[in-house]
């Protein structure tokens, strides 16, 4: 029950590193246009080891609006989603050992591939260490029936949960997931443990993938997911009814699924504590949910904020370091009530909060933002040189701001990947604006969106 047809395997000019030469998307099919001049929008791409950047430009890139161009990056694997009008395609590139660019086959690739969306509407893509998800919306009735025969199609590859299929006329969102599943983080049935194979007599886990998209189904059949998130091995649902749904590796307590429950899950399981159906109606609903590593942080709608995973790094914002939580747990974090928080991101060993204001909290361990001495806190600290902030992003590592004048900042550990988009491969202990290389031109740069991943970034950009 795969997506759609795939397309095309090289989209792109052999990629280089230098901005003075700067690949462009090449006509493939009449969906891709290639373009000789610098467009209005255009994606950036920086890290993998360089301290160069690239510029990915096309027709299709739109920044803002109903057909918003979405991104995502993985451990060394980023996706990009077009749904243009008449040009609807996720595009992927970098590494591909467990299928994780959907494409249908397992070669890491320099060059971008291309799923095809046609009928659908991108509403959101994710990337963990080594799997992605893509959530569509039909954009009409005969694409939703397109759905439902895909859905009836012969599954590939691994042993696969076979989902209910929706009725029809309903507005449904449908899911879908590709990429290494050895947890059971696509949630399609299938992990190392349930395909577990035989060697000299002793069981011996299998390597389980899915290297194309196939379709992710709830166990209520009438439920729309409204937003996923990917850890490293695990992933996270939020739903149009309120529930939350986990699946993947859950040795850390990153699934949330309570005190007696830290084992794996290969199917969407319901985190009873914050869902609606369950114990969730006494608290409200929620509003926004962040992973990126081990650890989840979710805010309701009442502004609550809560917790669960890896918190050994004091990540947890109670004063204190908890090993494993492994049930959402409510923080009385000790931001002012005059501040309000709007929204959250959960890195590896730190969490940030933003508030309403625009102002970013803190708390964790690592380059936290907050300089070079202060590198461990346990409970949320303002990070002084940000104000006027209207987006946070965390990674395993690192983190990312914009603020409401579109401008970008980063922070962290760099290494030698080049992540921070500096043009350097320091640490940074403070937030450091990135320059984009249309800057250069004497242009006008507003950054629209961002997405972080183990080895470098993108990000959404318009030129003014």
């Amino acid at each position: 029950m795969t997506l759609a047809r795939i397309l095309l395997q090289s989209t792109l000019r052999p990629k280089t590193r230098s901005v003075a030469s700067r690949p462009l998307l090449v006509r493939c099919t009449s969906q891709f246009h290639s373009s000789a001049f610098l467009e209005k929008s255009s994606v950036v791409e920086w890290g993998h080891g360089s301290k160069e950047m690239n510029i990915f430009e096309s027709d299709s890139i739109i920044p803002q609006g109903l057909n918003t161009t979405r991104i995502a990056a993985g451990a060394s694997h980023r996706l990009i989603a077009l749904s243009g009008e008449g040009e609807s395609g996720v595009l992927g590139e970098g590494m591909n050992h467990s299928g994780q660019l959907g494409n249908g086959t397992r070669g890491d690739t320099s060059t971008f591939s291309a799923i095809d969306t046609s009928g659908m509407d991108v509403m959101a893509v994710a990337c963990g260490r080594e799997h992605s998800m893509v959530l569509m919306r039909p954009q009409d009735e005969e694409a939703f029936h397109l759905s439902e025969t895909l859905a009836n199609e012969e599954s590939s590859s691994t042993e696969t949960f076979v989902p209910a299929t929706p009725k029809a006329g309903t507005t449904k969102t449908l899911l879908f997931g590709f990429g290494n599943s050895m947890y059971g983080q696509l949630g399609l049935g299938g992990s190392k443990d349930t395909l577990a194979k035989e060697f000299a007599g002793q069981p011996v886990a299998g390597f389980v993938f899915e290297p194309s998209p196939t379709a992710i189904e709830l166990p209520d059949p009438e439920e729309n997911v409204v937003q996923v998130q990917c850890g490293l091995d695990h992933t996270i649902l939020r739903t149009d009814q309120g529930n939350l749904y986990s699946m993947g590796w859950g040795a850390d307590g990153q699934l949330g699924l309570g005190l007696e429950s830290s084992s794996d899950r290969a199917v969407p399981t319901l985190i009873e504590r914050l869902s609606w159906k369950s114990r969730g109606k006494e608290l409200g609903h929620v509003k926004e949910i962040s992973s990126s590593t081990d650890f989840t942080l979710a805010l309701l709608e009442n502004h609550q904020l809560w917790i669960w995973g890896n918190a050994e790094y004091g990540q947890c914002m109670v004063n204190k370091k908890i090993d494993r939580i492994l049930e959402p747990m409510h923080i009385q974090h000790p931001i002012p009530e005059s501040e309000t928080i709007a929204s959250v991101a959960a890195g590896g060993t730190f969490g940030l909060l933003l508030t309403q204001s625009g102002k970013v909290y803190t708390c964790g361990y690592g380059a936290l933002g907050l300089g070079r001495d202060k590198n461990q806190i346990l409970m949320p600290e303002q990070i002084k040189g940000l104000s006027g902030v209207r987006k946070i992003v965390a990674s395993t590592d690192y983190a990312a701001a914009i603020t409401d004048k579109g401008e970008l900042y980063t922070w962290g550990t760099c290494g030698k990947t080049g992540r921070l988009g500096h043009g350097e491969f320091e640490h940074c202990f403070e937030p450091k604006r990135v320059k984009m290389p249309q800057e250069k031109d004497g242009h006008k740069v507003i950054v629209h969106d961002v997405a972080l991943g183990q080895d470098g970034a993108l990000a959404i950009v318009e030129t003014k």
